[in-house]
């Protein structure tokens, strides 16, 4: 008796959508789910990539929780939305970070957003930070403009960026 590669039975339970189809939710679910799949390698996005990979261009998606990544090269958009992790990156076009306690080393990027609370930034270059969390702590040597509609936070660039402060407890120095 010969034994398909497991490969070839992801494949086929994939396709078949990985259950009896008559009460529909098991067919569904797993073509939703194989949809979503098809649909982020066809956007270029990486979702939770391994500990190491190149962005070539592409977005990435931080989902989980206790990452901590190195994206090198040219990245897209990055959006974290998992907490307690690090990140270092080469150069991105953006970078959303929407978890709490999470750290962000960054050499070149042209526009920040900080949603979440908690979390430490320390950027080289930077076009437009906006903060709209709380007690976040961002490092830079340039920011061209700051936007903080959030609290508590901290921001300490090298240089004296434009500034429009409409949150409370906030500090530029």
């Amino acid at each position: 008796m010969r034994i398909a590669p497991p490969a070839v039975l992801l494949a086929a339970c994939l396709l078949s959508a990985c259950g009896d189809t008559s009460s529909g939710e098991a067919s569904t679910s797993a073509a939703d789910a194989a949809a979503r799949v098809v649909s982020a390698v066809t956007r270029g996005v990486l979702t939770d990539p391994a500990t190491g990979a190149n962005c070539n261009g592409q977005d990435v998606a931080i989902t989980r929780d206790g990452f901590s990544l190195v994206l090198e090269g040219n990245c897209g958009t990055i959006v974290v939305t998992g907490s307690n992790g690090a990140v270092n990156v080469d150069r991105a076009r953006a970078i959303r970070v929407d978890g709490r306690e999470v750290t962000v080393l960054n050499m070149e990027v042209a526009d920040v957003e900080v949603a979440g609370s908690n979390n430490i930034l320390n950027l080289t270059e930077v076009g437009a930070l906006r903060i709209a969390g709380d007690d976040n702590m961002v490092l830079a040597r340039q920011i061209e403009r700051v936007v903080i509609s959030g609290r508590s936070n901290t921001v300490n660039p090298d240089n004296t960026p434009e500034l429009d402060d409409t949150g409370s407890g906030n500090r530029v120095l």
